[in-house]
C-alpha cells in the first residue's frame, strides 16, 4: 500500500505540473471586440514580424503633431491588446501610440505563450515598425506579463527613452509557483514546472527576472503596483524596487487601495507628466 501511494505521489508531482505548464503556455484566446474606431479614433491596423517568424497584430494610432515619439503599450497575460485599450486612450492626447498582441494571444499568431520569456522579441519587432514609420524614440507602457517585458528589455533597446511598468512580476519562477492553491506543495508543484518547461522550451523561468534586469536600466522608470493586488503580489514590487534602489531615474508609486489594472484620473495624471518629463531629456 506505502508502495502504491509513493507511486501515485509521484505520478502526481510528474503529471501536474505538466497539464498546468501546458494550460499556462496555451491558454484560451481573448480577443476583444473594441478598436480604437469606436472611441473615436484614426487607427490603421497592421501585421509585422518578429525575428523567430510570428506575425503579430497592432495598432497604430497617428497623432496630428506627427510627432517622432510614440508610446508602445503591452497588456497582460493572457488578456490581448483591446483589454488595455479604453483604459489607455488618454495617452493619445499628445502621442502617437503603438498596441500589439503578444505571441499567441488575441489574434497574433503562435504557438504557445511564454509569459514574458520571448515576448521581448515581439517587443523588438515592434520598435522595428515604428522606425520604418520614421518614430526611433518610444516610451514603453506595460501592464502585468507587458510591465516586465517592458523591464526586461528597456536595457536593451536604444530607442526606449522612458518606463512605465504597472503590475509587473518580478521573477517568472516565482509566479508559476504562485499559480498552485496548495501552500505545502507550492514550490515543489512549481520547481518541477519549472523544470519541464527548460526541458521543453528551452528556457528556465528562473532566467525571466524583471527583478534583475531592472539593475541596468538606466531611462526614468515609473513603477506602478497595488499594495492590494490580488494577482501579481505586492512582494513582487518590493523586489522590483530592489533592484532600482541605485537607480536615480527609477521613480515607485505603491498605491493603497487600487485592484489589478485599476486606471483612474490620479493615474493619468501622474503618467502623463512622467512620459512629458522623461521624453523631454536629451537622450
Amino acid at each position: 500500500m506505502i508502495v502504491k501511494i509513493a507511486i501515485a505521489f509521484g505520478l502526481f508531482l510528474i503529471l501536474v505540473p505538466l497539464w498546468g505548464l501546458y494550460l499556462a503556455v496555451r491558454p484560451s484566446k481573448i480577443v476583444s471586440a473594441v478598436t480604437p474606431a469606436d472611441f473615436g479614433l484614426k487607427y490603421e491596423p497592421v501585421q509585422f514580424e518578429t525575428e523567430d517568424g510570428i506575425r503579430l497584430s497592432g495598432w497604430f494610432i497617428p497623432h496630428e503633431s506627427a510627432a517622432a515619439k510614440a508610446i508602445i503599450l503591452m497588456h497582460g497575460y493572457p488578456a490581448d491588446k483591446g483589454d488595455i485599450l479604453p483604459s489607455t486612450l488618454f495617452l493619445a492626447r499628445d502621442y502617437p501610440l503603438f498596441y500589439f498582441d503578444f505571441r499567441a494571444l488575441g489574434t497574433s499568431e503562435g504557438g504557445y505563450t511564454t509569459a514574458g520569456a520571448r515576448e521581448g522579441r515581439d517587443l523588438a519587432a515592434a520598435i522595428r515598425f515604428l522606425e520604418s514609420r520614421g518614430i526611433h524614440t518610444v516610451g514603453l507602457w506595460g501592464f502585468s506579463m507587458g510591465g516586465a517585458v517592458a523591464l526586461m528589455e528597456a536595457p536593451h533597446r536604444s530607442q526606449v527613452q522612458a518606463v512605465v511598468s504597472d503590475s509587473s512580476y518580478a521573477s517568472l519562477a516565482a509566479m508559476v509557483s504562485e499559480i498552485y492553491p496548495l501552500p505545502l506543495l507550492r514550490r515543489p508543484l512549481g520547481a518541477i514546472t519549472n523544470l519541464w518547461g527548460w526541458l521543453l522550451f528551452g528556457f528556465h523561468p528562473r532566467d525571466v527576472s524583471p527583478e534583475k534586469s531592472a539593475r541596468d536600466i538606466e531611462v526614468p522608470v515609473l513603477i506602478i503596483h497595488s499594495q492590494n493586488d490580488d494577482v501579481i503580489p505586492f512582494s513582487h514590487a518590493l523586489k522590483i524596487q530592489e533592484g532600482l534602489s541605485e537607480k536615480p531615474n527609477a521613480r515607485i508609486w505603491f498605491r493603497q487601495q487600487a485592484l489589478h489594472g485599476e486606471i483612474d484620473a490620479e493615474y493619468q495624471d501622474r503618467v502623463l507628466e512622467f512620459f512629458k518629463e522623461s521624453f523631454s531629456r536629451p537622450k
